[in-house]
């Protein structure tokens, strides 16, 4: 079996002037084209079976974690600014019970679960943004970032290997995530992918393998306290009727707003959008903003009223799905104008 060469992959990093959140603070965003590929003697059926035997390793660990209380505990640990305040906004998407005992670990491990138990690494991709309170993912990428130690100390204490993670850093806004993933450059996606949305012009749910929803989050429309559209906008209803109403979204929450509006304006900010939304929407840009975050207080801004809409959105660990291909040149980082349809992925047989 060829050993796998992500021990190099620091040599091909390029920087940029770029805090990162979720724990990966002070690292750069990464070379996406010289990515060193995970690759073995493997049959296809053997890598099919690595792969889902990652996955299940995830869920068998993530279910430990519901099972012992140390998800509660560390949603409690949360945000840094106002420990506790992210028991108001965190929510449960049960897809997985905790039931330890019928999540059993994966025995006789082989192709790239083997491959990463056997070498001690395993590669995320993770998405930079800054490490500042004025971001929305900074409200959730704490409880990430302690989700996700929590599952690898249990799946480094069940297979007795100490496995190291190795992060692949992308910029905010569209990038190639399900490719990166079928190309073998990364193990698996972070927690940066609802399970609803789309990359690559396909669904995610039928491009890529997933694991139990581990965070999850409602939607909520922050309207100005001084704004009329207090006493019009009561429900996510009434915002849906008003398609003339601008739209300010954070990264979290733009493909939602976009697909279950259609007919309105949705204007995203991916970087400081908590402070870009409340400015703009004083320089009358803007009439609401949406994000999952329930009280704009506890980010420090106030003089809004929430509305809290039905809609959920959850997260889990996504790890690559066989019969996917992407139409990617690999040069994401330094063509963004390719980052169209010409780069999108397919299935290569259709239902």
């Amino acid at each position: 079996m060829k050993k796998f060469t992500l021990l190099i992959a620091i040599a091909h990093l390029c920087f940029i002037n770029l805090v990162l959140a979720a724990g990966h603070s002070g690292q750069a965003v990464s070379d996406l084209e010289n990515l060193p590929v995970r690759s073995g003697d493997w049959t296809q059926e053997e890598i099919a079976k690595g792969r889902e035997q990652l996955v299940r390793a995830f869920d068998a660990a993530w279910i430990r974690v519901i099972a012992s209380g140390k998800d509660r505990e560390i949603v409690m640990s949360e945000p840094l600014n106002q420990p506790g305040a992210a028991q108001f906004y965190i929510t449960k998407l049960v897809d997985c019970l905790p039931t330890p005992e019928l999540a059993e670990w994966p025995k006789n491990p082989v192709g790239p679960f083997k491959d990463i138990l056997e070498t001690g690494i395993i590669r995320q991709l993770v998405q930079g943004v800054p490490d500042s309170p004025t971001n929305t993912t900074w409200y959730f990428s704490g409880v990430s970032q302690k989700y996700k130690d929590a599952i690898f100390t249990e799946i480094s204490n069940h297979y007795n290997v100490d496995i190291k993670i190795e992060s692949v850093v992308v910029p905010p806004g569209d990038l190639p995530a399900t490719y990166l993933l079928v190309d073998n450059k990364i193990d698996f996606i972070s927690q940066i992918n609802a399970l609803g949305g789309i990359t690559q012009d396909l669904r995610r749910r039928i491009s890529r393998r997933f694991s139990c929803t581990m965070n999850a989050s409602g939607q909520f429309i922050h309207i100005p306290k001084e704004s009329e559209l207090v006493n019009k906008i009561k429900t996510f209803n009434d915002l849906i009727a008003r398609p003339d109403v601008k739209i300010c979204s954070g990264p979290l929450s733009t493909q939602m707003a976009e697909a279950f509006m259609p007919n309105h304006t949705v204007h995203t900010r991916f970087v400081d959008d908590l402070t870009s939304c409340d400015q703009n929407i004083a320089k009358g840009k803007y009439d609401v903003m949406m994000n999952p975050i329930h009280d704009l207080s506890i980010t420090g801004i106030d003089g809004y009223i929430s509305v809290s809409t039905p809609l959920v959105a959850g997260t889990p660990l996504w790890v690559a799905l066989e019969g996917i291909e992407c139409n990617s040149d690999g040069k994401w980082e330094t063509e963004p104008e390719n980052q169209n349809s010409d780069n999108a992925c397919f299935e290569t047989e259709k239902f």
